[in-house]
């Protein structure tokens, strides 16, 4: 019998597709990230199931909708499930660790959430036996351990952190003024580093989640230089260019009507990009922040070289499969905003890449696929049996090298009470189509001939018929993203199918 794989899931916070060498930046440097791209299978179309953290990130761990999980929004309490990726691995012998970002409950409170369940009977998180937290962003991120080590390496922390730091405009751009050994990307890596040097009695899924680059945007030096602002392409125009979009772009566009009294927060209108008069920032301060962001790229890409290094010592290289990925992306400037949750391809379009045995190197997979496949596809490559409910599909034919037998289409959930706002995406080779529940509006873009999306035709009557054909589409995805795991006891006669996927796309 083969000896089981490990598993390294590398995941990135707000990390868009087009950062990165190996999806064709041309500035952007990332040596390590485009080498495991070399070494594997590169998904040049895969999309997010929502375009917020805790959701994503829960659709990401279990293989299910964040409808089926009831972690619909960001400031949710995950409930805990049994499809989580790392619970069905445990139960196979695997040691599972997290050393990073989880945010599978509001960020602030889940390191008590963390002890509380640890100190529970079954000693685990969400499946994890082993957590080290970082939550937050920044200069600002947090955790137990962290927050000591933080402490140790810089003794004037509170008066560095005090520092008034912000540049560009208050679009969250700030000078990181911490040695860059204090950074979050650091320590992770270190973490991951120990405990690769102790991973040899069982074999093992190491979730490695580094904050970045999320904003506030701040990177220490030489990253903060390492790439000059007025280099930096513009970003697509503001939405007020666009043609036919709905009103909530250009409202989220102008920002608040007024401004809020003291501590307190302008009411966000999507969840996810901050409330802020983005129309008051030119090109310098979107040039600033991507010089910045490109920088927080390159600081994570240093950091995964130094875990790529520690499995080649430790012989671990041959027997690992390595997932790169980001829980969503972030507009950048795009459309006028930065931050996510509008169904803009910038905030939908993740990288994915895998690499490692059993696995296509040089591999380019073009179809549409969603993020909702991939805890299915780990399953598969370590030989473990799903757990019933699993929503998504294993991509490990596909990353074998075969062709895609099924539709080439992804769908998007977005439910918000805070921003009473609802809405689901469907995104094939050629449209995507977005609806807003309860509104006369919504979103048709031409993916081949609007590739920056700036032009809508829900309203023009030559694409009705194609509009119509997309609903219905759309309606089948909605209908096959129900729970199917009703709390019978009795065993159904014939395994519960995966409706997913099963339609022809017209």
């Amino acid at each position: 019998m083969p000896e089981p794989l490990n598993i390294i899931m590398i995941l990135c916070d707000e990390l868009r597709a087009d950062a990165l060498g190996c999806y064709g930046d041309p500035i952007v440097k990332t040596p390590h990230i485009d080498q495991l791209a070399e070494r594997g299978a590169r998904f040049s179309q895969c999309f997010v199931t929502q375009p917020t953290c805790t959701p994503s990130r829960a659709s990401i761990l279990s293989g299910c909708y964040p409808s089926a999980l009831r972690t619909r929004m960001v400031g949710c309490y995950t409930p805990d499930d049994p499809r989580f990726l790392p619970r069905a691995l445990s139960r196979s012998n695997y040691r599972s660790a997290s050393i990073g970002k989880l945010h599978l409950v509001p960020q602030a409170a889940e390191p008590e959430v963390l002890d509380q369940r640890l100190a529970a009977d079954d000693g685990v998180y969400y499946g994890f036996q082993e957590v080290d937290l970082v939550n937050g962003h920044g200069r600002r991120c947090f955790g137990k351990r962290y927050s000591a080590w933080l402490r140790e390496r810089v003794p004037d922390l509170d008066a560095r952190l005090a520092e008034n730091t912000s540049y560009a405009k208050g679009l969250n751009c700030e000078r990181w003024n911490l040695p860059a050994d204090a950074h979050s990307s650091h320590y992770i890596a270190d973490r991951a580093i120990e405990f690769l040097e102790t991973a040899h009695e069982q074999p093992f899924f190491l979730h490695l989640s580094f904050p970045d680059p999320h904003y506030p945007f701040t990177v220490p030096e030489p990253y903060a230089s390492q790439y000059e602002p007025a280099a930096m392409p513009a970003p697509i125009p503001p939405v007020t260019q666009s043609s036919n979009m709905p009103l909530l772009h250009e409202q989220v566009f102008r920002g608040p009507r007024s401004t809020p009294a003291a501590g307190e927060r302008p009411k966000d209108r999507v969840i996810g990009t901050p409330p802020h008069r983005y129309a008051e920032t030119d090109l310098e301060d979107w040039q600033q922040v991507k010089a910045i962001y490109y920088g927080m790229v390159s600081l994570i890409d240093h950091s995964i070289g130094r875990v790529c290094a520690a499995l080649d010592r430790l012989g671990l290289q041959d027997n690992t499969v390595i997932v790169f990925l980001s829980d969503h992306g972030d507009y950048l400037g795009d459309h006028g905003f930065y931050g996510k949750g509008l169904p803009y391809e910038s905030a939908l379009r993740i990288p994915l890449i895998f690499s490692g045995p059993g696995i296509k190197t040089g591999h380019s997979i073009n179809s549409v696929e969603s993020a909702l496949d991939i805890a299915p596809t780990l399953l598969d490559i370590a030989g473990v049996a799903e757990p019933e409910g699993l929503q998504g599909a294993s991509l490990r034919a596909l990353l074998a090298g075969a062709a895609a037998t099924r539709p080439s289409v992804a769908m998007v959930e977005n439910d918000d009470d805070f921003a009473a706002l609802r809405m689901r995406t469907l995104i094939t080779p050629r449209w995507r189509l977005t609806y807003y529940l309860n509104q006369p509006w919504g979103e048709l873009i031409d993916r081949e001939r609007d590739p920056h999306e700036m032009r809508n035709l829900w309203h023009d009557s030559e694409h009705a018929p194609v509009k119509q054909q997309l609903l219905n589409r759309l309606l089948q995805e909605v209908a096959a993203s129900i729970d199917m795991s009703n709390g019978r006891k009795q065993k159904p006669s014939a395994p519960v199918p995966k409706w997913r996927g099963r339609a022809e796309v017209g």
